[in-house]
């Protein structure tokens, strides 16, 4: 054999080795971000969030909300209709019996029978399922009463009254318009999803505030009850999270952050492997 030839056999080998080292160094890399639980939200700056969340609602309404019952009537009826099938995402039953049958299954398998990874999996699906549950219901109830307290009229009566009227206390479905009920779903849903699976947060951002943005569309609501609705569904999500981690259920809390722990991540695989063992068990 030439050293020509081996020469270039060594190089072959050696670039063969390098390549299966660089794959090797890439699944390493893969496998250690995947177990590396992300960072979701920091603790906010109070004052800033009530400073900038009155800011925008008081611009909206004296700027936008008129302008926004004027704009409402020169739609036509195929974005309304588009927007009608976004809007329905907003209510709170389309996440609460979910939720709510998650808790109750979870809790009628025989745990017995699991081992304690299988327990421990489960246990996190069913405070997972609890805390959507209590979030989307508790920031819907309490803004319920809000809705009340402000009484404003909805866009419907937009000619009749104008952007700005307010008869409290409200108690008909019709002068309920402050804040959004339809966009506090969609903040509380918004912030939870961000929490459990925080890799994707900017996309749950973002169809949490198209949805809030699709009642303006659909005349349901005016600007500034969707910036109210939103930031107050996002806030009290938050803060049952934040009170979840004083009593290490589901969260922890580190260096001002609010993360799923390194053991016991959300996730799906999980459950069907729980499930997968009660099947082989029964």
């Amino acid at each position: 054999m030439s050293l020509f030839t081996r020469v270039k056999t060594a190089l072959v080998q050696l670039k063969s080795q390098y390549s299966a080292f660089s794959t090797l160094r890439a699944v390493r890399a893969f496998h250690a971000r995947s177990k590396r639980y992300d960072p979701t939200i920091k603790e906010p700056d109070w004052v800033l969030v009530l400073v900038v969340t009155l800011s925008f609602i008081a611009l909206g309404m004296l700027f936008v909300d008129e302008a926004a019952g004027h704009w409402k009537a020169t739609l036509s009826k195929e974005t309304y209709d588009l927007f009608q099938s976004v809007t329905r995402w907003g209510k709170s039953e389309n996440y609460l019996v979910p939720s709510g049958l998650a808790v109750l299954i979870t809790a009628l398998l025989p745990w017995q029978r699991l081992s304690l990874g299988a327990k421990a999996a489960l246990c996190q699906i069913q405070l997972a399922g609890l805390f959507i549950f209590i979030a989307v219901a508790g920031a819907g109830l309490s803004n319920n009463i809000l809705k009340i307290l402000f009484g404003r009229g909805r866009p419907r009566y937009f000619e009749e009254f104008g952007a700005h009227y307010f008869n409290s206390p409200g108690f008909a479905s019709s002068f309920q318009s402050f804040p959004s009920g339809h966009s506090t779903t969609a903040g509380a849903m918004a912030i939870a999803l961000t929490l459990l699976f925080p890799r994707l947060k900017w996309l749950w951002i973002a169809a949490g505030l198209w949805i809030a943005f699709s009642r303006v569309v659909v005349g349901a609501h005016y600007p500034s009850d969707i910036v109210a609705g939103f930031v107050y569904g996002a806030v009290f999500t938050w803060l049952l999270a934040k009170y979840s981690t004083k009593r290490r259920l589901l969260f922890r809390a580190q260096e001002g952050l609010i993360r799923l722990p390194k053991t016991g991540g959300f996730s799906f695989a999980k459950l069907m492997k729980a499930l997968h063992m009660l099947v082989q068990k029964a």
